[in-house]
């Protein structure tokens, strides 16, 4: 039994081309522009921060590091990883691959059409999680281009050498993996695509305010091991210098359970008639 079908792969991948490719492209372009305005007033920011302890300890936490002296640039550019807007690019266009093919089409009545043709559902959910997974890979490789491009058009005080931000670049894509996986994972059990984009984001933003709050509320720190972002460290490795194999470890085995969870349930499930 074939788990792949090309055409499948490359209609959802042709769906989702100009997301992912805009996506790209605006991550690329706003990591340059971010490391412009780190050398501008990043350190100055930084100071700014420093007079308000509220502010620099979820400033803190934000990172996953004490700040302790002076920050190096290396330290700032590594901030991206974790910004707002790209976080919302990677996982809108991830989340919305993921539910095109499977939620998408039993929402739209086209999924007793799509599974009469000579494909398996197995073959249908493997192929949209390709496309997933070479977003994720294609996301994650965008931040070293984008600082790439970003040392040889700007001078720095400081040596920055872009092999520095390998691991977290790993780091990310595990956590797109997972991300991806519980897209898909989330949207076997629903019939409706909104309701499983709202369930999905519901999750991520757990996760998102978990990491916000546990500064703030020391019961946080109990419960912290749920949300996905607890395992993505971008600054420490940065500062460190060490691969977070064991974050990585973590979000790769969710990655596939939540996948394994997914492909279960849509090769079982009732698929209603349109």
């Amino acid at each position: 039994m074939n788990l792949f079908n090309l055409s499948i792969f490359r209609k959802t991948l042709g769906d989702s081309a100009s997301a992912i490719v805009f996506a790209a492209m605006g991550m690329i372009a706003f990591q340059i522009l971010f490391v412009f305005s780190m050398l501008v007033m990043g350190r100055e920011l930084l100071q700014f921060i420093a007079k308000f302890p509220i502010l620099m300890k979820a400033f803190e936490m934000g990172l996953g590091i004490k700040v302790d002296g002076e920050v190096s640039l290396a330290i700032l550019f590594a901030v991206y990883f974790t910004h707002a807007i790209v976080l919302a690019l990677t996982w809108g266009v991830i989340i919305a691959t993921a539910t095109r093919s499977t939620v998408g089409e039993i929402e739209r009545g086209t999924a007793d059409m799509l599974l009469t043709l000579p494909v398996s559902r197995q073959e249908v959910f493997v192929s949209t999680s390709a496309v997933c997974w070479f977003a994720a890979m294609l996301f994650s490789c965008c931040p070293l281009l984008g600082m790439w491009i970003a040392l040889q058009v700007f001078e720095t005080k400081e040596v920055v050498e872009v092999s520095r931000y390998w691991a977290p670049a790993a780091n990310f894509f595990t956590l797109n993996l997972a991300v991806g996986s519980l897209s898909l994972m989330i949207s076997s059990f629903l019939d409706r695509r909104g309701l499983a984009v709202g369930t999905i984001v519901g999750v991520l933003m757990f996760s998102v305010v978990l990491n916000f709050l546990e500064p703030f509320i020391e019961a946080s720190k109990h419960i912290r091991f749920l949300g996905l972002l607890n395992y993505f460290r971008p600054v420490e490795a940065v500062r460190s210098g060490h691969w977070p194999f064991q974050s990585m470890i973590v979000l790769a085995s969710l990655a596939i359970i939540f996948w394994t969870i997914g492909l279960i349930k849509f090769c079982r499930r009732d698929i209603p008639t349109a």
